[in-house]
């Protein structure tokens, strides 16, 4: 009859949701390993086996899954940015204005990069940061109820994952706002990104610098780029 549905296909479709399910939960699973390997030992102290035996599963399962292991180490790394995330919600306010905002980003980014100088590196400039936004894509898909936000901007944030492109979005504001001259507005946003790239790699190799000396020393630069832009 018309209004019935073919058994055969029925059962097809409850096979291939119950095998994306378990696909999902296999993912997410390998993820929330790293993850706390990651803060337990450091990316230094992760491997394909120790992930997979962390894990219940074979090495071949998670190639499966990701591509390699900097990929699998990229999606743990976002716990951490959503720390960022979370304190950029707290301490952002609608009625700052797009310079006092902007800073403050830089402030908690900083505070949260260079404490964690190999995460961040790896996350946003490392191997696979190009592709960071289908990374992103479908990390959300994989946990989302980490999308949740109380603002665009946050939502926004969340969602970006150029780095570069992220910061356009408030240098623009900037120029609207008469802060720098509209020409400067993008090449504003490469340079930020740019010198926070170089603070963060020189963390990664020389340790035992202090992240707050390097936060002051940097904040220091912005205020110089806005002034002269």
């Amino acid at each position: 009859m018309s209004g019935q549905r073919n058994p055969e296909k029925k059962h097809s479709e409850a096979s291939l949701a119950r095998k994306e399910l378990k696909r999902r939960r296999i993912a997410i699973l390998f993820i929330q390993c790293a993850e706390q390997l990651l803060r337990e030992e450091g990316i230094s102290g992760l491997s394909t086996r120790r992930l997979a035996d962390a894990a219940g599963y074979s090495s071949a399962t998670l190639y499966s899954y990701f591509e390699d292991l900097d990929e699998l180490i990229l999606y743990a790394s976002f716990k951490y940015r959503r720390e960022y995330i979370e304190r950029v919600a707290k301490e952002l306010s609608e009625d700052m204005t797009a310079l006092e905002q902007y800073r403050r980003i830089y402030q908690i980014f900083n505070a949260c990069s260079f404490r964690d100088p190999k995460i961040y590196m790896n996350l946003y400039f490392g191997k696979h940061s190009s592709r960071i936004q289908t990374v992103i894509e479908r990390y959300y898909r994989l946990f989302p109820e980490e999308l949740d936000a109380p603002s665009g901007l946050i939502r926004t944030l969340l969602r970006q994952g150029s780095r570069i492109e992220c910061d356009k979005i408030t240098t623009r504001r900037l120029a609207e706002e008469g802060v720098i001259r509209p020409e400067n507005a993008d090449r504003v946003a490469e340079m930020m990104v740019r010198a926070q790239e170089t603070f963060i790699y020189d963390l990664t190799v020389h340790p035992d610098r202090d992240p707050e000396a390097q936060n002051e020393a940097f904040m220091k630069l912005f205020d110089y780029m806005i002034a002269v832009s």
